[in-house]
This record gives structure tokens, sequence and C-alpha cells, in this order.
């Protein structure tokens, strides 16, 4: 090993969080985890996009890892989902009710106005 070249071990706790940027300078997500291929035997980043999904980055598409992790290539990463509109909640059920006699407000269990004594319901 030359004086140059200088052996450089992360810790995978220290990648989980990092973001992930493209060759374009695009935001791509934030590393979720650290894997093993066992087939192509190398590693693999399981990063979270800006969507809200997941992608695999094998090992070899990784350009530097300082502060960020830099890939070597650009990224498609799938559209966000739409946003979905929040259903309306149904009015709440009156905590009271008006006396048709005499207009005060009774509590909605009361079977009299509590006031002048006639039926409310």
């Amino acid at each position: 090993m030359s004086g140059s070249a200088k052996k450089k071990v992360i810790s995978g706790q220290k990648l989980f969080g990092m973001q992930v940027i493209d060759v374009k300078g695009s935001l791509v997500g934030t590393v979720k985890d650290v894997g093993v291929d066992t087939n192509e035997k190398q590693m693999v980043l399981f990063v979270t996009t800006k969507a809200m999904t997941d992608v695999e980055l094998t090992w070899s598409s990784i350009q530097s890892i300082e502060d960020v992790v830099l890939l070597n290539k650009q990224v498609e990463t799938p559209p966000a989902p739409a946003e979905t509109q929040p259903t309306p909640t149904p009015p709440a059920a009156p905590l009271t009710h008006v006396c048709p006699n005499c207009k005060f407000s009774a509590p909605v269990h009361a079977k009299f106005c509590p006031k002048c004594g006639s039926s409310i319901k």
C-alpha cells in the first residue's frame, strides 16, 4: 500500500441516516440499512428515497463516502405518492339541547328543562 492510499473503514452505524446524492447532485434519499448480496458477493445500501420508497444500491455504485454518500451514477426514483385528501370528520354531536319553551341550553341527557321544567324530548 502506497503512502497516499490509506485504508479507510466506515462502520455501518455511521452510514445510517446519511444522505445519498447521485452524480447529478440530486438528493436520492437517506441510508436505511446495509446488507450483503450473497449471490453477487457484494455490499448493498438500502436507501429510503424522498418519495418514501426503498431502493437498493450496490457498493459498486458508490463513488465516495464522507459527509454524504456520493454515487457514481444517476438514480431514477419513483415519484412521491399522490397526497390523499383527509376524510372530513362528521360534526360532533351537540352537548346541549335548546328548550322549546324558554330557549335555555339543557344538557343532552335531560328530558326536562332545568330552568322551566318543560319536556325537551
